[in-house]
């Protein structure tokens, strides 16, 4: 089994919709190395994944409460100043890249592993949401409740027009074999808001990060979201001491032209909330 396989699952296939939107290539992995790089279907349909990808980026910055009260007030006087005064979809472009990367690799993971990963949507908690937010770009927790122990994801992620051997670097720099969760008390602390999770979020807290570390129970992933050029610049220039790190790179043709369609139908759909 490739060591690809063994940290995050195989590659989705279809009708998961990383299985119809990429191909995945899983190169041999070495003790400095353990890459996946995904390109794109030519046959992939754009507008269902626009469709999904938009969805996906609304859901993780906008809670159902809120896009309720998007959809109550929609046919009332002031929608608009409404609908800006509570955003939560950045205007800032570098801060739309940067959370899109994110979004594809949390739901990337979650798709490879085939698991009901715990995470939480994070974005809905930025206090000025066009700053990039502090803190890991990707935690999600597996609990097993019959065994009662956990498997901590953690990732970083970046978007990039074209790919540079520092991106690679700083990605993998920030994920070295001693990088230890940041976010861990504050998935904890969301879960115990809410009392459906509040008992998940208890047995949650008693695990201590440094012994899942030790236990190899802390999987990290890399994503860098840029150019068709990804692939080879990631296997060029990937040096890691973590035996634990997958590097993901995801190649489009055009990848600032791929976010501003799909941002462009975020907006139409916040304009429109019933279509959400």
């Amino acid at each position: 089994m490739a060591k690809q396989d063994t940290l995050i699952g195989k590659h989705p296939i279809s009708p998961d919709i990383f299985g119809e939107w990429l191909n995945g290539l899983d190169h041999p992995d070495s003790a400095t190395q353990c890459h996946r790089s995904l390109s794109e279907i030519d046959t992939q349909d754009e507008n269902k994944l626009l469709d999904w990808l938009s969805n996906e980026i609304i859901k993780y910055h906008y809670d159902e409460d809120r896009i309720g009260k998007l959809k109550a007030r929609y046919n009332s006087l002031g929608f608009e100043d409404y609908a800006e005064q509570y955003r939560m979809i950045p205007n800032n472009e570098d801060t739309r890249k940067g959370n899109m990367a994110e979004i594809i690799m949390c739901e990337y993971v979650i798709s490879s592993t085939q698991k009901q990963l715990i995470k939480t949507f994070r974005f809905r908690f930025s206090t000025n949401v066009d700053q990039s937010m502090k803190g890991d770009d990707m935690l999600m927790v597996d609990y097993n409740e019959d065994e009662d122990d956990i498997e901590v994801y953690l990732g970083e992620a970046k978007f990039r027009q074209e790919p540079t051997p520092k991106s690679v670097r700083d990605i993998a720099n920030s994920l070295s074999k001693d990088t230890k969760p940041l976010s861990f008390t504050f998935l904890v602390d969301r879960l115990r808001e809410q009392p459906a999770t509040k008992a998940l979020a208890d047995r949650l807290d008693k695990f201590i990060i440094e012994t899942v570390k030790r236990n190899d129970k802390l999987t990290y992933t890399g994503f860098l979201f840029s150019n068709e050029d990804t692939s080879e610049k990631v296997q060029a220039n990937l040096d890691s001491d973590n035996p634990r790190l997958v590097f993901i790179s995801l190649g489009v043709n055009d990848p600032s032209d791929f976010m501003q369609k799909v941002f462009a139908l975020v907006e139409q759909k916040i304009a429109n909330p019933s279509t959400i």
